[in-house]
């Protein structure tokens, strides 16, 4: 009995040890896989760590390179160093090593063939600070024979001498080319005739300063010159800023206005930084360019210039996306009075670049409705502003009145680039069912193509009532009319 109960005991023994071995196998399985993941982890960071530095490092050699080619080549570009350095270890360049009074200036730039011009104030007084544009004069040429090649930035010296004249040296120097013909005449190129221009750059002939409250940090200049494209003058130029802190000239924008007008600072958005608007209005086209001053992690220059575009939509709503469809094919007053309701029902919602472009559609509907408010005495100017900012309706009912100017009416249609006629479609893509739109949708067709082509587009349209019908037969009656 004795040894019956010892078996049990004997057994059960082996049984605990086995258990423990296997839980000390199974901890040291744990423990192995926990220092493998360490070690990964570890070398993960360590491989992303190395690739980090194999990049900064290249970023760092290819800046060095350039920095270094520019020493030998052309120093005067990388003075901005300076600022970064000992006393000890600052560049020097022939040029800006002496300082000069401004009679010696004006005489260094006469003796290599070219003139210097009025200077403008970088500070308070152009005794401690003045940008100084240098002119050369243009070969064959009956106009403006002089043209911008250089702008220099001058700060007082502390040098003194023997007579009372004062010192300067030069900080920085921009070379200057004008605008390509091509990017000056684009605003043309999609409402007139007017053809691709060619890729000569034109010369530049003035330089102003902005003034006023409120403008982004530094100095803002705005270069000027004018050229004469068909039967349009359109004034161009560059954007000039000159950073104080880091004495850099930098070329931010080219700018080109068919209406003549200049570049303005206003406030657009309501920041508080103001806005840099360019009015690029073509006869009754609306079109203005807004410039946003935003700032980058860059040490020369931290400021750059971004355009408000409508592309892409920067709200996700359906409204808000058909609205700058619309807005984006040239029906500014409509496409705005839908974004107002979208802005009531989003209240709160919507990001600052979503109000940007609202109010870049804003700034065309207010071009838009102010030529629409006049009383134009052709009937088909009044028509034409009345379409360009979606006043259907009145723009029909002018077309009813002026039975003796429909020869004129048809010339207007028939002189239509695409504008009026994408107005149409992007009107009827919204919403199909304007009786209005497909009437000037069919008129268009028919002054350009003929009744039948118009006929033919209406059976693809949703169908007009019968007194819409017979509106238009009147109304194409008088196209008919108009064209023989």
């Amino acid at each position: 009995m004795e040894n019956c109960s010892r078996k049990p005991t004997r057994k059960s023994s082996k049984r605990k040890a086995i258990k423990k071995i296997y839980k000390r196998i199974q901890q040291k399985r744990i423990q192995r896989k926990k220092i493998h993941k360490r070690r990964q982890k570890r070398i993960s960071l360590f491989t992303a760590f190395a690739i980090v530095l194999l990049f900064a490092g290249g970023a760092l050699a290819i800046t060095s390179i350039r920095i270094g080619f520019l020493l030998i080549v052309r120093p005067s570009e990388v003075l901005w160093v300076n600022h970064l350095l000992p006393e000890w270890a600052k560049i020097k360049d022939v040029d800006l090593d002496l300082p000069q009074s401004r009679k010696q200036i004006e005489n260094a730039i006469y003796h290599q063939g070219q003139i210097a011009g009025k200077v403008l104030p970088l500070a308070k007084t152009t005794d401690q600070s003045f940008l100084l544009p240098i002119f050369q004069k243009r070969p064959n040429c009956q106009s403006d024979c002089q043209k911008i090649v250089e702008l220099r930035a001058y700060n007082r010296s502390k040098r003194t001498g023997e007579t009372p004249e004062k010192y300067y040296e030069m900080v920085a120097r921009l070379a200057i080319d004008g605008p390509e013909e091509s990017f000056v005449i684009a605003p043309l190129v999609n409402i007139t005739n007017e053809t691709q221009g060619a890729n000569i750059a034109l010369p530049l002939s003035q330089i102003e300063s902005f003034r006023g409250n409120n403008l982004p940090p530094g100095k803002w200049f705005y270069l000027q010159g004018q050229h004469n494209s068909g039967n349009h003058s359109v004034t161009y130029g560059h954007i000039i800023y000159y950073n104080p802190k880091r004495k850099h000239l930098k070329v931010m924008q080219p700018w080109s206005s068919p209406s003549g007008d200049l570049p303005k600072w206003q406030q657009v958005t309501g920041d508080k930084i103001k806005e840099l608007v360019v009015n690029q209005t073509v006869g009754f086209e609306p079109r203005v360019r807004v410039y946003q001053a935003k700032y980058f992690n860059s040490i020369r220059n931290p400021i750059r210039l971004r355009s408000i575009t409508l592309k892409p939509p920067t709200f996700k709503d359906r409204g808000y996306q058909k609205a700058l469809l619309i807005a984006r094919k040239g029906l500014w007053t409509p496409a705005f009075k839908w974004l107002q309701f979208i802005q009531k029902q989003h209240k709160g919602k919507i990001s600052a670049d979503s109000i940007a472009q609202i109010d870049l559609i804003r700034l065309h509907s207010e071009l838009s409705t102010k030529q629409a408010n006049i009383n134009w005495a052709s009937p088909s100017q009044q028509i034409q502003v009345y379409l360009i900012d979606g006043r259907w309706e009145k723009a029909l009912q002018v077309f009813e009145k002026s039975p003796s100017n429909s020869k004129e009416i048809v010339s207007l249609l028939k002189a239509d680039r695409g504008r009026l006629w994408d107005r149409v479609k992007a009107a009827l893509q919204v919403n199909p069912n304007r009786p209005q739109v497909q009437t000037w949708g069919a008129l268009i067709l028919a002054a350009k193509f003929g009744d039948s082509r118009a006929k033919s587009w209406l059976t693809t349209q949703k169908r007009l009532n019968k007194s819409n019908l017979a509106r238009l037969e009147i109304l194409l009656a008088r196209l008919e009319d108009g064209t023989e």
